[in-house]
């Protein structure tokens, strides 16, 4: 037998049983007509539909159908074909496997979307814990409470000033003003919940150091008393019913970094933005002003809105969104409002059928 005639005998092992063709076929893989060739068989895929365990959930009729599609295409069989190869095909399968490695990407990829999805929180329908509140200032325009990043929170209660550990559930005074009608009547923790911003009726505002239970500087500047303040960084922010507000550098000797009179009313709502450029601010004549740090020294407003029917209080900036803010109102508003302050339009309005007096985004 020469060298030919054992090729072909050869080739014979390879395709059995052999057929006869017009035109010869070539081949790209060799195959068997008993066992599969596994050459052409995605075994990785094989074994992860055997040995993961699949989770049923309900969907909607599009879903299935999606899903019944995506099946087909992966099983390699929407068309017929067998499942077990046995021998090469007369045309690549490089196109219908990069389908299905496409297909196999999108659903990783969804996979994965979903598993980053945030649950949705319960909100429980009953308080947690009832704290006693003697001495509470029954006024909607002041601030007397405020929840630091430490777990406590600061709450003034006629002319004291308590610190309620939320972990170990510690209560300790902080201060007892011993004037008469000079009580505090805003209270905002700093960032880094060390110091606390008191401002009091007597239009008087204090800088005290939490942990040492210390006063650390006074600052003034306004005439009436103070109802809002927050904090920017070393900025510290105050409204007042005198109707202005002062930006009070603490770093400074001279304190004094900028003032603000574009209020027709007492100011009782300030609030930064995350980023420290915009700052927002409410009065009780209905009106809100969006403000830009770069600008504040010339007091020229970004926007004013005028949509709410009573007294802007409650401000949040949305942590994930830089130009959203929410704004509260007053019980003649009884009106929750996202804004959208790039453009300077109200992107939504939710009826609350109340007053709102603090707001916060999570």
């Amino acid at each position: 037998m020469d060298q030919s005639d054992k090729l072909r005998l050869l080739q014979s092992y390879w395709y059995s049983p052999r057929r006869l063709h017009d035109s010869p076929t070539r081949y790209h893989f060799p195959g068997d007509r008993f066992l599969p060739n596994r050459s052409l068989m995605d075994l990785d895929r094989a074994h992860t539909l055997l040995t993961n365990k699949t989770t049923d959930f309900k969907s909607s009729k599009c879903d299935e159908v999606y899903q019944q599609k995506l099946i087909e295409s992966q099983s390699l069989n929407s068309e017929g074909k067998r499942i077990m190869v046995f021998k090469g095909s007369s045309k690549s399968s490089t196109k219908s496997i990069r389908f299905v490695d496409e297909l196999r990407q999108e659903m990783a990829t969804i996979s994965d979307n979903k598993s980053k999805q945030a649950p949705y929180r319960s909100i429980p329908k009953a308080e947690m814990i009832v704290l006693d509140a003697p001495g509470l200032l029954d006024d909607y325009y002041v601030n007397i409470m405020s929840w630091g990043k430490n777990n406590v929170l600061a709450v003034g209660l006629g002319p004291t000033l308590y610190l309620w550990n939320s972990v170990d559930q510690r209560i300790h005074k902080l201060f007892h003003v011993r004037e008469e009608d000079n009580w505090p009547t805003s209270i905002t923790w700093s960032e880094e919940a060390r110091t606390l911003a008191v401002g009091y009726t007597c239009s008087n505002l204090q800088l005290w150091d939490a942990e040492s239970s210390k006063l650390i500087r006074s600052l003034q500047g306004h005439s009436e008393r103070i109802t809002s303040t927050a904090w920017n960084g070393h900025i510290l922010t105050s409204g007042s019913r005198d109707k202005s507000i002062i930006n009070h550098d603490i770093r400074a000797r001279n304190h004094l970094a900028s003032c603000i009179k574009k209020h027709s009313d007492e100011v009782c709502g300030l609030k930064w933005s995350n980023e420290g450029d915009r700052l927002a601010s409410g009065g009780s004549e209905k009106q809100l002003y969006i403000w830009e740090a770069s600008k504040m020294s010339s007091s020229k407003f970004l926007h004013l809105f005028t949509d709410h029917c009573a007294a802007v209080k409650a401000l949040a900036w949305c942590p994930y969104q830089h130009n959203v803010l929410a704004s509260g109102g007053g019980w003649n508003d009884r009106c929750i409002r996202i804004w959208n302050t790039q453009k300077g339009i109200c992107i939504h309005s939710i009826e609350t059928k109340a007053q709102t007096s603090q707001g916060d985004i999570e």
